[in-house]
């Protein structure tokens, strides 16, 4: 029996390691919507290469595929698309890059979306499609949504409309566990919302404790990283809800404060700066966050990039650092200059206590990019 065609739209961290988990029941190919091209995606190549940041620094010569070839003869397309607009368009560009993939729908294929929406927004993106191809979701279309958290290839929910009983989804592994898209994106933005703002509590009393100067018995290691996780998605809720309506009002000041945050962060290196009484040019002030340039949202990037160019106003060399280019602490530390690492995952900050053990001679001040902000 052939194996089911599946195209992965976006070349994306998301899309290969979701190909990794499908190439054993499907012919998987990921198609770079930039170039226009398509390459397969076979279990040999993966297992050579199981993470994609690390293909596309290699450059391997890879065997590419037309683009209307593979979406024409696929049976399941996944909608995993790289976003990289200013954090205002994004919506935008989802949108834009749905149209490009919708004139290639033909009659009986399955399409998952796998980027997050607001609730109501895969309505939209129905009719968009409708539009597009003359096809109906339920007759000569079917449309599911299998919204994809940053870098993880398994579902947060599968939901589906006008999908077979024993259709391709299913072969692949895909069992529905929402009642309809509908009930999904509820579910979605419910479990964003709680986590959101369950974290923005946490940095606005840690603020208000730090104007006041006192300490909080109980703080938490909750870093940058997993603050600006789902910046995507409450844009997507926000969007999709009248002005003025409780859900929008929250996801609204929910990234607010996450914007604030921002600022906070930057203030507070300023600080040490003062207190210490650091030269501009005697100081290097590095971002150590390991970013993955191939994720679907671009928000953690161009968060790294606000704060970078925030710091500027301050100090010259500012530096956003990941863990495979401070290796060792050569790209990190600077022995020549006073040292402030920002550090904004865990992974990062188990990185920068090995990083300090080989440098001990270093003179560094490190922030733990947490609520508390704390110093060491």
């Amino acid at each position: 029996m052939p194996k089911i065609k599946v195209a992965m739209y976006g070349l994306t961290s998301e899309a290969y390691r979701l190909a990794g988990a499908l190439v054993d029941k499907a012919q998987v190919t990921i198609i770079d919507e930039t170039l226009q091209m398509a390459m397969d995606i076979d279990p040999v190549f993966l297992k050579k290469n199981p993470n994609l940041q690390e293909v596309m620094a290699e450059e391997p010569l890879l065997s590419f595929k037309p683009l209307e070839q593979v979406l024409g003869e696929a049976q399941v397309i996944f909608f995993t698309p790289k976003l990289r607009r200013p954090s205002d368009e994004t919506l935008i560009e989802a949108g834009s890059k749905l149209r490009d993939l919708a004139k290639y729908l033909s009659k009986g294929v399955t399409l998952v979306n796998s980027l997050p929406t607001g609730p109501g927004g895969n309505s939209d993106n129905i009719m968009l499609a409708e539009k597009q191809t003359g096809l109906q979701v339920g007759s000569t279309l079917t449309y599911s949504y299998m919204p994809l958290r940053p870098g993880d290839p398994k579902p947060a929910v599968v939901s589906a409309a006008g999908m077979a009983e024993k259709g391709p989804l299913q072969q692949l592994g895909f069992i529905a566990n929402s009642q309809n898209v509908f009930s999904a994106e509820l579910e979605y933005a419910s479990s964003v919302l709680e986590t959101a703002v369950s974290f923005v509590t946490e940095i606005e009393m840690a603020r208000r404790a730090r104007e006041a100067k006192v300490t909080l018995q109980k703080t938490s290691n909750v870093y940058l990283d997993e603050f600006s996780k789902y910046l995507y998605e409450l844009k997507a809720i926000q969007a999709s809800e009248e002005t003025g309506e409780s859900i929008a009002y929250l996801a609204g000041a929910t990234l607010k404060s996450f914007e604030s945050y921002v600022r906070y962060v930057v203030d507070e290196t300023r600080e040490v700066l003062k207190e210490k009484q650091l030269k501009a040019s005697r100081t290097k002030i590095s971002l150590f966050w390991s970013l993955d340039k191939y994720e679907m949202r671009g928000e953690r990037l161009q968060v790294a990039e606000s704060i970078q160019q925030r710091l500027r106003d301050y100090v010259t060399d500012v530096e956003v650092v990941s863990r495979q280019k401070g290796k060792g602490g050569a790209e990190l530390l600077d022995p020549l200059k006073h040292n402030v690492v920002i550090v904004c995952s865990k992974e990062d900050w188990d990185a920068m206590k090995l990083t300090r053990k080989e440098q001990r001679s270093a003179e560094a001040t490190v922030i733990s990019a947490t609520p508390s902000l704390r110093r060491e």
